[in-house]
């Protein structure tokens, strides 16, 4: 009967029949600064290892907690979300809070990290840059020219990154649905201070875009789309501010932005 109870006791250390993966959360932020005008992503500098020294998208491993016996033997186990963990880790490695982000997907290349089976799952956000600084397992952190990267990126030879572990082909895959959204999404907005003007509008559009617009036929079909409101104004210099509850009324109605320039 006691080898019976020490049985039962050690079954609660989870010794699993399948394999378990290690899994993570990356952050893909975006920013615009306004006085150069250019798109920004955030990266860190890796002050350990793996990769200690290269750049990479914040990120870490989820965190789970465990509840044992007086044995030592897990009995219970309870993790973060990973949307939670993404926002965790990236305040940890920047200092940079973000209350929402949207889900990228997931990335699971086989060997993508050398400490094992690791599954990460990708989010980005677009915000108003702040200064940042690295903390936890990050020894630097800083807004770098997004261009800048994607060419350094896209010129790397077969089997080599720019950045740590696959964050290139997260990268890549934001970048790539970013252009797709913002032109049905008043995401561009969240990019600017939350007062703007028409010009900082179309310079955030062109630099995600890669694109030169009209300016008068930019405009038009900005103000068309309803959902900014033109602030009281003397003189020539106009602002604008997005009416966040008309968008609400417009997206919950099925209906989308459609900002489509050609």
């Amino acid at each position: 009967m006691r080898h019976f109870n020490h049985y039962l006791k050690m079954k609660p250390n989870f010794g699993y029949k399948y394999p378990r993966p290690a899994v993570t959360a990356d952050c893909v932020i975006f920013g615009f600064d306004m006085k150069a005008g250019d798109l920004k992503i955030l990266l860190i500098e890796r002050g350990i290892e793996p990769f200690s020294g290269k750049m990479a998208l914040p990120g870490g491993f989820i965190q789970i907690k465990s509840t044992t016996d007086e044995d030592g033997f897990v009995i219970s186990e309870r993790n973060e979300s990973l949307q939670d963990c993404a926002r965790r880790e990236l305040e940890e490695e920047t200092g940079l809070h973000v209350n929402f982000m949207a889900e990228l997907g997931t990335f699971s290349t086989p060997g993508r990290d050398p400490r094992g089976v690791v599954i990460t799952d990708a989010f980005y956000a677009l915000v108003n840059p702040t200064p940042v600084k690295g903390g936890d397992d990050a020894q630097a952190a800083q807004w770098v020219n997004f261009h800048e990267v994607i060419e350094v990126i896209g010129h790397m030879p077969n089997g080599f990154h720019f950045l740590a572990f696959d964050h290139d082909e997260i990268v890549k895959r934001a970048y790539h649905r970013l252009q797709e959204e913002i032109c049905f999404e008043p995401i561009a907005f969240d990019l600017l201070p939350e007062v703007f003007s028409m010009t900082a509008v179309q310079h955030v559009y062109e630099e995600v875009l890669g694109k030169n617009f009209d300016r008068r036929n930019f405009a038009r079909k900005v103000l068309d789309s309803g959902v900014l409101d033109m602030l009281p104004h003397k003189g020539r210099n106009i602002y604008y501010r997005l009416n966040r509850e008309r968008y609400e009324e417009m997206r919950t109605s099925g209906k989308r932005l459609k900002l489509i320039f050609v």
